[in-house]
C-alpha cells in the first residue's frame, strides 16, 4: 500500500506523530500504521475499545450515548478520536466504529462504518457503508481510515 509508505515518510518528516482507537477494525488498524519500517517514529499507541465498556472506561465516552448508538455514531467515531489524541498526546488521532457483521442493533446496516480523525486544526468524520465478509469489512475500514488521514492532511499521501 503505496499511501502508507507515503504517509509514515510524511509524518516522519513533519515530526508527527499519530494514535488510534479503534473498535470495529478490531487491532487490524494499528497493524496497518506500524507495519512501515521507520513507523515507530510516529506511532505512539492504540487502543481496541471494542465493548462498551472499555469506550467508557478507557475513554470516558459516555454510557447515555454509548447505549443509545450501541457505540456506533459519527458523533463516537469523533470522541474516540479526539479522546484518544488527548490520551496519547498526538498530533493525530484517528477513530473507527461500526458493524462488521449481522445482527446489528436499530435495523444498522451490516457494514456501517463511521470514521473519524482529530488533529490540531479540528476534526473531520465520515460515514462509508462497505460489503463483503466480516473480515473483508475490517480490512476495507482500515484502509478507508487510512485514506481519511491521508484527506486530512492534504499532500502526505
Amino acid at each position: 500500500m503505496a499511501k502508507l509508505k507515503n504517509l509514515i515518510f510524511y509524518l516522519r518528516a513533519k515530526r508527527l506523530t499519530i494514535s488510534c482507537a479503534e473498535s470495529v477494525t478490531g487491532g487490524y488498524l494499528s497493524y496497518l500504521l506500524t507495519k512501515t519500517p521507520g513507523s515507530s517514529k510516529v506511532f505512539k499507541g492504540g487502543l481496541v475499545v471494542y465493548s462498551l465498556e472499555s469506550k467508557n472506561k478507557l475513554l470516558n465516552i459516555s454510557k447515555p450515548l454509548l447505549t443509545k448508538t450501541q457505540g456506533v455514531a459519527e458523533g463516537v467515531a469523533v470522541l474516540l478520536a479526539k479522546k484518544t489524541k488527548q490520551r496519547f498526546k498526538t498530533d493525530i488521532a484517528v477513530s473507527a466504529v461500526g458493524f462488521a457483521s449481522k445482527p446489528t442493533p436499530r435495523n444498522v446496516k451490516t457494514g456501517t462504518v463511521f470514521l473519524a480523525v482529530a488533529d490540531n486544526t479540528g476534526t473531520i468524520s465520515k460515514k462509508i457503508l462497505l460489503k463483503g465478509s466480516r473480515d473483508l469489512v475490517r480490512r476495507h475500514a482500515g484502509a478507508s481510515a487510512i485514506e481519511l488521514i491521508c484527506k486530512r492532511l492534504v499532500n502526505a499521501c
